[in-house]
């Protein structure tokens, strides 16, 4: 009998142990399985990949040449001119600092390259210049002259300006092509005004270049490209001048910049009707400090003193109130003049005459 329960324990025993070691093996099992599982994706073969779609060229071929063209960069007058270069994300200067601004007395949008175009362009605007063009095209081909039907200009037919590529053949400079291209390169010069002179119209070409002493070194590419601006500007009887931002002090580029918004109260225009009378009660008020003359001023016209203000950095713009932009405006002092000797001398210096 005890032999007999031995052996039932015993029976019993292994049975139990047999019973734990398949229940340990099926996680085991279970491991293999998902191995041969993830191992499947290795054995299937991958689609090819799709080949890239072609990269759009960057650089200027001869359809989007015409394509500017079509759309009016580099053409226009006024408030209709649209410059053959514009301010892009993807085309900032590591050099210069860019400004892209409302100019009220262009009554347009305007793109300057450099802080020295955007003085020089704001001195020439506070100087009376008819208009104003940024970045112009100099076409590599022969093309109308760019006074043609320009406003105020006399309607005589004027001979066609040359290509800037026969003016740099002529020269034996090279006029170089867009990047990749055999597409002749756009030049541009930074800025071109149009005088109201005596005989009529005439063209002033400004380049503004960051040179600020005369005997610094500059490349030698920089100088053939303002050699081909003064040949062109030369060809269509234009004034030309090499500017940098020495041209303009800070303190007169920073007090035309806080005139620019009031310089045609484009903001407020139902004030233009007091301009006239205001400037005359200001100009009887001289000994008082300027804070004080306004406010006189904004009492007597029955108006508030915000628009006083307004009219006040007008009439400064206008130079009917004269006053020295060259100097600090203090409110709490008389006015200091000397506006308009200033705004002549410069008149006479770049255009030589002055005009009302």
């Amino acid at each position: 009998m005890e032999r007999r329960e031995r052996n039932c324990v015993s029976l019993r025993t292994e049975t139990h142990i047999l019973e734990m070691e398949q229940s340990m093996s099926e996680p085991t099992q279970e491991l293999h399985s998902l191995d041969s599982v993830a191992a499947e994706p290795d054995q299937i073969a991958l689609p090819s990949e799709p080949s890239p779609k072609p990269r759009r060229q960057k650089g200027m071929t001869h359809e989007k040449l015409c394509e500017r063209i079509k759309l009016g960069h580099g053409l226009g007058f006024g408030s209709g001119y649209l410059p053959w270069l514009i301010l892009r994300r993807n085309n900032p200067s590591p050099y210069s600092n860019q400004v892209a601004t409302f100019m009220p007395p262009l009554g347009r949008g305007a793109y300057y390259f450099s802080r020295g175009e955007y003085h020089t362009a704001l001195l020439l605007l506070w100087l009376g210049v008819r208009d104003l063009r940024e970045q112009f095209p100099l076409w590599p081909l022969a093309h109308p002259h760019p006074l043609d039907g320009a406003p105020g200009a006399a309607p005589i037919k004027r001979p066609w300006a040359r290509g800037l590529l026969d003016i740099a053949h002529e020269a034996d400079i090279d006029h170089g092509f867009e990047i990749g291209t055999g597409v002749p390169y756009v030049a541009s010069l930074d800025l071109l005004a149009t005088v109201p002179l005596t005989g009529g119209c005439k063209l002033a070409g400004f380049s503004s270049k960051p040179i600020t002493e005369s005997n610094e070194e500059v490349k030698w590419r920089t100088l053939e490209r303002l050699e081909l601006e003064r040949r062109y500007t030369a060809c269509i009887d234009c004034f030309y001048f090499v500017s940098s931002s020495a041209l303009v002090p800070k303190t007169t580029a920073g007090r035309l910049e806080s005139w620019l918004d009031a310089s045609t109260l484009y903001c407020a225009p139902y004030l233009l009707v007091y301009a006239s009378a205001f400037a005359d009660h200001i100009n009887c008020s001289l000994d008082l400090p300027i804070n004080e003359a306004v406010i006189r001023t904004a009492h007597f016209f029955h108006i508030t003193t915000d628009e006083a203000w307004l009219l006040f950095w007008h009439c400064c713009w206008t130079q009917s109130i004269d006053i020295d932009p060259s100097q600090p405006v203090l409110t709490s002092y008389p006015i200091q003049a000397g506006g308009r000797i200033m705004r002549d001398a410069l008149r006479r210096r770049f255009f030589g005459e002055t005009w009302s």
